[in-house]
């Protein structure tokens, strides 16, 4: 028979050998332990069965503490999770520990170990001298102890762990202690955090492979510019650990669950690091390598946890069951905070949670309330963070070779601060030559980085993914109204005796509380659809009654329906739509009573009560209404409620008998829609341009609106002209000019040498046109614009890039679309709709300090690809969701359509509204929008949400008119800035005027330099202007503001933008600029 070796071995010292082979004694098993490893060794025969009261240690040699341990440890036959490790606390008192947050020859001396237990029974125990592990190994047949449970089943408890913190005066690593500077309200209250979860991969395994010395300070420079107020670490070992401690950005702005001892990460593990510290951390174990850490945080308005993990992967053994058994552990977790004092506290749960996106882990979650961020702000986009299609490491590490989205923010915000806002990848690009020892470009990791932006609210509702499992709050509900113009004999009784006469409109209560104001979009849907066969009724407010409480009593109108029943039903129907929303129904045992409460007094004797509504009743005229739609209304902070959504009656009958007027007719009637020979003519004009640049051996890309199919009346087509590397820009725009010499209907061709990107202007046929140039460089082929880029694009001028971006911009917008199955006519439809909106509005200038055509088709896909089907079948619909998500978008957070822009960070003050362009490089498309003008947006589109509400719910001419209605120039005695040129040729008055369009943003950044002032550029009714900008001051020192007298910041920006024109070195002989200020 061979040398048998230890179970443990492989992870023992090296200079311990196996042990010796075993002798046989007789039929009856005898246990004697190997003098060199102290493995205790059955001598019977094999198969053999021995009861637990004959496996107690021979006296000749009790197993020491440190052997037990490592045997639990290594031993394929035990689950370490199953076993707790009791000790002495100092005077004689035992605490226990669970067996893997035990470290060994750590704080705990192994002397100071008494027992191991699993589940009730002590399997090992110094004092009794009993060592049971040989039978428990040994005996296949052995049931576990009654009480115990199964490895997968198991109940594992969260222990106490130290943090730690840089101590600068020690020069040291340090246990951090808790004090009053964590309490709540000690430390500043965060409008936002900022989380990152990144598996930063160890190399335990195939380290050949890895190259991890060159990863570990890729991966800190990764974390630095992450900046996150909490990140999250999976697989960390101790020289990651060793790295982070000695990294100076860590010691002075994290604390860490983690110190240099490195117990928790040993051979690897979790590591959480925040910039808050922690009142509390603690670990539950599931296995040597398996564990959650937990901080608590504890900041102003709120306690907050956060909590790092990393579930069992498919490659274990028995995985699914494991995670299963994690879930229940961190779901219990969860749920028992709850338990510990008068508020449930935010959770957030940040890791590697090692399942696919349809896995029942995610649903599980999201039944117990957690939101996951990915597809809640990043809806149709994959995410993947474990992608062996674009990541060598991950090639190398995967079993399936399937891309997948393990790494995840998780939120539950039961008090409605917590909202997710924004959420990209990070680490998705490869660190600079040389290759991977593998070959081919090197990550930091096998897995992308996730980085998560949550908005922290004192009254904001809790975000979660579907409106039917979004939490009710009490800032919304869904109500009956009277027609405003009978509240007449009701405000004065409610002005009088209801306390809530300022927070509430007179109502009729039917669902509340309500889902989150954010979710109305998808609740109305679900609404109309509940509602549309509900006919309109009568309800009159017949006389007075009461509800009784422990000390006061409500005073309410008691409405009467017909047909009788109707409120009743009504608020059945709404109910089962959103049956969360079950308050009202079950409030007493006769359910839902209709009432309309006018006020509150102390509770008295019935007689008292009856006499005093009896003589309100006296007064008291009943007055009826045709209850036609229910409104969806809500409070912000604490304002008023206000009406945000209204749902009618009966819509399915009415849209068969009443004509409505419709998106479609309103565009048509503004000339929303090219006709089709305008449309005609425009593909004509193209051709016939396209065939001069041919003749020439140019090739023609038009792009934008006309590559997009949405081109209006009066819209320019741009394009970008390719040509050979010795024909020079100049000498294109020269050659262009002399060849649109031979057409007969061209007008105006000019080439704008000094433009940000130099163009030539022309109109052939009535269609204007902007063509920039890109020349190949030397030795290039002719090929398509997309090519060039991808292959050429390092060895392409500045002004030849920027040209072609724009085409591979909307060639990438298209692909998005198209990509998503948003549906590229209803994208037309919406864009024409917003551009005729935004052009009535005098917001369709990129010049002005708006936003151009191609920003807003960018946030036109936006939200084509994230709407919610449900919600957004119309096109009425899906304008809706796009006035109402950007009316409430909070800027500066970047819109985005592809992953590899999503990696876009807004810098100073030229990012005010990232709307960033689909191509790479990440490019902000809005850069000339201002403090100025994004207010004049926000409340442009504010006032275009509330206007489409009503063109909806109205449906007639007039309303829709409304959305579109032109905006307001100033008059002449309003405060304005007038810029006007004047020139004697026509052509010098274009050129002249082209210049003030291309300054103007320049001339709002030196007058908003003020920051008293708030500027609102205007269209000029005519190209050559004038250009009107709207002045406006609040506060004390408003006129001060508007002073022009010589010398004042006013009129110093002016005079500097007069002197820059004048120094123009291309200014038009004898043009002359004009800049006027009206004070109002």
């Amino acid at each position: 028979m061979g040398r048998i070796p230890c179970a443990w071995l492989p992870s023992w010292p090296s200079n311990v050998s196996a042990c010796a082979p075993p002798s046989r004694q007789g039929r009856r098993a005898k246990l004697r332990s190997c003098t060199r490893c102290g493995l205790a060794q059955n001598k019977g025969l094999p198969g053999s069965s021995i009861s637990l009261e004959s496996s107690a240690m021979s006296h000749e040699r009790f197993t020491p503490s440190r052997e037990v341990y490592h045997r639990i440890r290594w031993d394929p036959r035990f689950d370490a999770r199953e076993f707790v490790i009791g000790y002495d606390a100092h005077a004689g008192e035992m605490e226990e520990v669970p067996f893997a947050a035990f470290v060994p020859d750590g704080e705990i001396p192994w002397h100071r170990v008494w027992y191991f237990r699993r589940g009730t029974h002590k399997v090992w125990d110094r004092k009794s001298r009993t060592d049971l592990l040989d039978a428990l190994a040994s005996g296949p047949a052995e049931p576990a102890p009654a009480s115990s449970v199964s490895p997968d089943e198991a109940a594992p408890v969260f222990s106490p762990l130290p943090s730690y913190h840089y101590d600068s005066r020690e020069g040291a690593w340090c246990e951090h202690v808790p004090s009053s500077a964590a309490s709540p309200g000690a430390l500043p209250p965060p409008e936002e955090l900022t989380v990152a979860t990144f598996n930063v991969l160890f190399d335990l395994h195939e380290a050949e492979l890895l190259d991890t010395p060159r990863r570990i300070p890729a991966a800190l420079s990764l974390l630095r510019s992450a900046d996150a107020d909490i990140i999250a670490l999976q697989e960390v070992t101790e020289p990651f650990l060793r790295a982070l401690l000695e990294t100076p950005w860590i010691r002075e702005h994290y604390f860490l669950s983690e110190g240099p001892g490195a117990a928790t990460v040993t051979p690897y593990g979790q590591l959480l690091l925040s910039r808050f510290p922690f009142a509390s951390l603690s670990q539950c174990v599931f296995s040597r390598d398996k564990r959650v850490i937990a901080g608590e945080i504890r900041l102003k308005g709120g306690t907050l946890w956060v909590a790092t993990l990393h579930l069992t992967s498919h490659r274990a053994h028995a995985s699914s069951s494991s995670r299963a058994a994690q879930l229940r552990a961190i779901v219990g977790w969860a749920n028992a905070l709850g338990t510990q004092g008068l508020h449930s506290p935010d959770v957030v749960l940040a890791g590697d949670f090692n399942f696919s996106e349809d896995a029942p882990e995610g649903h599980a979650f999201a039944q117990h309330g957690f939101t996951d961020v990915w597809p809640l702000l990043r809806p149709g986009e994959p995410g993947y963070t474990f992608d062996p299609e674009r990541n060598g490491l991950a090639t190398v590490m995967t079993v399936s070779g399937r891309r997948q989205r393990l790494d995840r923010v998780l939120v539950r915000s039961p008090s409605g601060r917590l909202t997710p806002r924004a959420v990209t990848l990070f680490g998705e690009t490869p660190l600079p030559a040389p290759e991977a020892p593998a070959g081919g470009p090197l990550f930091t990791s096998d897995h992308f980085g996730v980085r998560c932006i949550l908005h922290r609210g004192e009254t904001r509702s809790p975000a979660v993914s579907r409106v039917h499992l979004a939490a009710p709050v009490h800032e919304s509900a869904v109500v009956l109204i009277p027609p405003e113009a009978q509240w007449g004999p009701i405000q004065p009784l409610r002005a009088q005796h209801d306390r809530n006469y300022q927070r509430w409109m007179p109502h009729v209560t039917l669902l509340y509380p309500f889902v989150p104001e954010e979710h109305f979009l998808e609740a109305e849907a679900l609404i109309a659809e509940a509602l549309k066969h509900l006919e309109p009724f009568q309800v009159t407010l017949t006389g007075f009654s009461f509800f009784e409480h422990p000390g006061s009593v409500t005073a309410w109108l008691q409405p009467e329906e017909h047909p009788r029943g109707a409120l009743k039903s009504l608020q059945a129907v709404l109910e089962a739509a959103l049956p969360q929303c079950d308050e009202q129904g079950r409030k007493s045992k006769q359910g839902f009573t209709p009432h309309l409460s006018v006020g509150q007094f102390p509770r008295s004797s019935l007689s008292d009560i009856r006499q005093k509504l009896s003589a309100w009743e006296r007064d008291w005229h009943p007055l009826s209404f045709e209850a036609r739609e229910v409104c969806l209304i809500s409070r912000r902070g604490n304002d008023p409620f206000e009406v945000r959504r209204r749902i009618a009656l009966g819509r399915a009958k009415r849209s068969l008998s009443e004509p409505r007027s419709t998106l479609h007719d309103a565009l048509s009637a503004r000339e929303g829609w090219e006709s089709s020979e305008a449309h005609r003519a425009r593909i004509q004009a193209v051709k016939r341009l396209n065939e001069v640049c041919s003749r020439l051996g140019l090739e023609l890309y038009p792009y934008g609106s006309f590559l997009m199919g949405t081109s209006g009346t009066g819209s320019d087509v741009d394009a970008v002209v390719i040509g050979p590397a010795h024909l020079s820009r100049e000498d294109f725009a020269g050659a262009l000019l002399q060849a649109l010499t031979q057409e007969k209907d061209c007008e105006g061709a000019r080439f704008i040498a000094d433009a940000a990107i130099p163009l030539v202007k022309l109109s052939l046929g009535g269609v204007h046109f902007d063509v920039s140039y890109a020349s190949r460089p030397e030795g290039v082929a002719p090929c398509p614009p997309a090519e060039l880029l991808a292959r050429q694009g390092e060895r392409l001028d500045l002004a030849g890039f920027r040209s072609l971006t724009g085409w591979a911009d909307t060639d990438a917008l298209l692909e998005c679309v198209g990509r998503e199955e948003a549906d590229l006519e209803r994208f037309r439809t919406l864009l024409r709709a917003v551009k005729t909106w935004a052009k009535a509005r005098g917001v369709y200038s990129h010049a002005l300090g708006y936003l151009g055509g191609f920003s807003w088709a960018v946030l036109t896909a936006w939200a084509c690809m994230r709407a919610p089907r449900d919600s957004s079948r119309t096109e009425e619909q899906l304008l809706d969701y796009f006035f109402e998500m950007f009316a409430a978008w909070p800027w500066p957070l970047p819109v985005t359509l592809t992953p590899g822009t999503a990696r876009y960070v807004p810098e100073g003050k030229r990012d005010q509204m990232p709307v960033v362009a689909p191509a790479l490089p990440p490019r902000n498309t809005a850069r000339n929008v201002s403090r100025s003008t994004l207010r004049v947006l926000r409340e442009e589109l504010a006032r275009a949400s509330e206007a489409l509400r009503r063109a909806r719910q109205e449906g007639t001419a007039e309303a829709w008119d409304a959305l579109f209605a032109p905006v307001e120039i100033p008059g002449p005695t309003a405060a304005q800035v007038v810029v006007s040129v004047e020139a004697k040729a026509h052509e010098d008055r274009q050129v002249a005027a082209g210049w003030i369009l291309g300054h103007l943003t320049a001339l709002v950044y030196r007058l908003e330099g003020d920051r008293r002032l708030f500027l609102r550029p205007f269209p000029p009714s005519q190209p050559e202007g004038p250009f009107r900008i709207g002045l406006s001051a609040q506060g004390p020192e408003a006129g001060q503001a508007l002073s022009h007298h010589p010398g004042a910041p006013l009129q110093r920006a002016l005079d500097e933008f007069r002197e820059s024109f004048h120094a123009w070195s291309h200014r038009p002989p004898g043009a002359s600029l004009s800049v006027r200020f009206t004070a109002g």
